[in-house]
């Protein structure tokens, strides 16, 4: 009786650990939607990025389907569009002062994870002053 209490909250806890989650993310997107409105170059990493929040804070236990199209995304961005010094600057405008904060233990396993690399650095707090504008960035941590 005392295994079925306990799958029962376990059961209970991950709808709320999402919802509170739900809750980060539309505070983050109503708090910083008047500050992004200034960065109109980073409204595709807008769009793609948010969909790996979840693991990449520690929700999830893998990234989804839909994150790892993402981060394909992305990497063509990177490659061949904004470049990875302007998706650094576009990630961190994005998750400035939001708790809770990126993991780089999941940063490291988000391209491991996708099957990927990364062509652009994945940090809430690096230099994007230091990165190159075009530089692959293959499992390297910037947090």
């Amino acid at each position: 009786m005392y295994k079925k209490k306990e799958k029962k909250k376990s059961a209970m806890t991950r709808p709320i650990v999402f919802l509170i989650f739900l809750l980060v993310v539309s505070r983050l997107d109503m708090s910083h939607q008047s500050n992004l409105a200034q960065y109109p170059v980073c409204e595709p990493v807008f769009e793609y990025f948010p969909d790996c929040l979840a693991f990449l804070v520690g929700f999830y236990y893998v990234p989804t389907k839909i994150c790892c199209r993402h981060v394909e995304k992305l990497n063509k961005l990177a490659k061949h569009g904004l470049g990875p010094q302007t998706i650094c600057f576009c990630i961190q405008a994005s998750v400035k002062g939001t708790q809770p904060r990126l993991l780089a233990s999941r940063i490291n396993s988000l391209p491991i994870m996708c099957h990927t690399h990364l062509s652009f650095p994945i940090s809430d707090s690096m230099d994007c002053n230091k990165v190159h504008k075009r530089l692959d960035y293959e499992e390297v941590v910037l947090n």
